[in-house]
């Protein structure tokens, strides 16, 4: 759980760093960080359910997040880290 818990809290800090940004900086994490990142989460709902498709795991990430109070000052920014995580999933090849 404390493995899931970090995978989960370092995956949430770069799908909220683009929420948040008002014009367009440099990228804060790289293309390979960002993959990295997913696949840790993807890596650790799998590992308790083999076959999530990317939907349930998006919906595990932000419904983990949500119980953390994490949208709670946000609410958009849910859907919003549903469809990067989506993005990641399919972009860094872990459908």
């Amino acid at each position: 759980m404390r493995i899931l818990r970090s995978a989960v809290l370092a995956t949430f800090a770069l799908l909220l760093a683009p929420a948040f940004a008002h014009a367009d900086p440099p990228p804060i994490f790289t293309q390979e960080e960002q993959c990295d990142t997913t696949r840790a989460l993807v890596d650790n709902i799998r590992a308790s359910k083999p076959d999530a498709t990317p939907e349930e795991i998006a919906d595990a990430f932000v419904n983990y997040m949500d119980s953390m109070g994490a949208y709670n000052r946000v609410p958009q920014a849910k859907e919003s880290d549903r469809q990067v995580t989506l993005t990641n999933i399919e972009r860094c090849g872990l459908a």
